[in-house]
């Protein structure tokens, strides 16, 4: 199941690079892993944080509260509950500026420029199985179910 989760967001990617130049404005662009999105955020809250008290740094709990809060925000998911920072919507906007100083785009991002790209209701089946799964996996399962279906 995994192997065909990774096939269907390599095919995706490939996909978008193919027609990246209908849905960006810029001639590169760099596609970003969960682990540099994480890392963009984390220097987006750093740098926030200088502009509000003078210090380059962020406390590895408030960049990873942030981080769930980013995904399911972006990936359209409930937040009513959900535990948010301060200045949350600064953070956002420093994060995006980022990426588009930097011509990169997010694996969320790529997610919903190929969705546009492409109606094909197959590959959406494919590939949304291995976001939520990530998403569990990134920020921790919300029910026991969710928890017994990971292990």
């Amino acid at each position: 199941m995994a192997v065909l989760n990774q096939k269907s967001v390599l095919d995706m990617i490939k996909e978008f690079r193919r027609n990246w130049h209908t849905l960006c404005n810029s001639e590169r662009t760099t596609v970003c892993g969960a682990d540099s999105m994480l890392l963009a955020l984390q220097l987006s809250m750093a740098e926030n944080n200088k502009q509000r008290s003078g210090e380059f740094t962020v406390c590895l709990s408030d960049v990873l509260l942030t981080w769930k809060y980013l995904l399911h925000e972006k990936l359209n998911l409930p937040v009513e509950n959900m535990a948010v920072i301060d200045h949350y919507e600064d953070i956002r906007r420093t994060y995006e500026d980022f990426l588009k100083n930097s011509n990169m785009l997010d694996l969320i991002d790529v997610y919903q420029k190929w969705s546009v790209l492409t109606s094909n209701c197959e590959n959406n089946a494919n590939i949304s199985p291995f976001l939520t799964s990530t998403l569990k996996t990134i920020c921790g399962p919300r029910s026991l179910l969710e928890l017994q279906t990971l292990y």
